[in-house]
């Protein structure tokens, strides 16, 4: 398959042609600045913590390789292998429709406000990836209806804003 000199770009930060075709279809033909640095480090599994604007492509930086690697391990399809905790509902939900954009793997939203028995409903037939606020996700821990075993990425994404004074505790 040819593609543009954008989408070679994101070929040569290590993404598979799948995820860069989904990306095509959104219209993303071309890596952000971020994306380029950030998205080779997590690919070789390094912890990462980086910084970035609003609107520079931040929650791609890291969904691209995290969903690529979640679809490689076929070892572990049932069990939830990415954990993103997030400072607010809006950003959760963002999270959510981005990953979805992505990929065809089952994501569930785990936030306060919402019917925590339908939460608990999508986590039980199994799912690879968990969006939401830090309340939620632990109540959904502390209850055993949120598996940690299996997880072995969590992100912290606006991690100021999950340290904040207001949501420390």
């Amino acid at each position: 398959m040819c593609y543009s000199l954008g989408m070679n770009d994101f070929l040569q930060t290590g993404i598979c042609s799948r995820l860069i075709e989904r990306l095509a279809a959104a219209g993303i033909t071309e890596p952000t600045p971020v994306q380029k640095t950030v998205i080779p480090m997590i690919l070789q599994k390094k912890n990462v913590m980086f910084q970035s604007e609003t609107g520079t492509g931040k929650t791609f930086a890291y969904l691209l390789q995290l969903i690529q690697m979640l679809e490689e391990d076929k070892e572990h399809e049932k069990t939830t292998g990415l954990l993103i905790v997030s400072p607010t509902q809006e950003l959760a939900s963002q999270i959510k429709i981005q990953a979805q954009l992505l990929t065809d793997l089952k994501t569930v939203l785990c936030i306060g406000g919402s019917s925590i028995a339908r939460q608990v409903e999508q986590l039980k037939s199994g799912c690879r990836i968990a969006a939401g606020g830090s309340e939620r996700l632990i109540e959904l821990i502390h209850l055993k209806k949120l598996k940690v075993s299996g997880i072995k990425t969590v992100v912290l994404d606006e991690a100021d804003r999950l340290l904040s004074k207001e949501l420390r505790d």
